[in-house]
């Protein structure tokens, strides 16, 4: 699916927004009024800034941030468990 630059830039956005530590794809979808469907789209295309979660939220939704959000927000511990396990979460 093809996304506009500025529909990708409201997803993006939302997934950085200072309030949430992790995302879900409802969340942005509610945010921004963007179809869940095309948020997933972003989510999956643009790997180089967004992140997903090693552990799911509390109703088992996949969490997504984007790594500047994550860079804040992420403990230390968070950070150095992220490095050896190579996966974000």
């Amino acid at each position: 699916m093809v996304v506009d630059e500025a529909t990708r830039n409201k997803v993006i956005g939302a997934l950085g927004n200072p309030k949430y530590k992790w995302r879900t794809v409802q969340g942005v979808a509610k945010e921004t009024g963007i179809e869940p469907e095309i948020v997933e789209s972003v989510i999956e295309n643009d790997v180089d800034e967004v992140i997903r979660s090693s552990f799911p939220g509390p109703n088992q939704e996949e969490l997504f941030t984007t790594r500047a959000n994550y860079e804040k927000k992420a403990s230390f511990v968070e950070r150095f468990r992220s490095f050896f396990t190579n996966r974000l979460g």
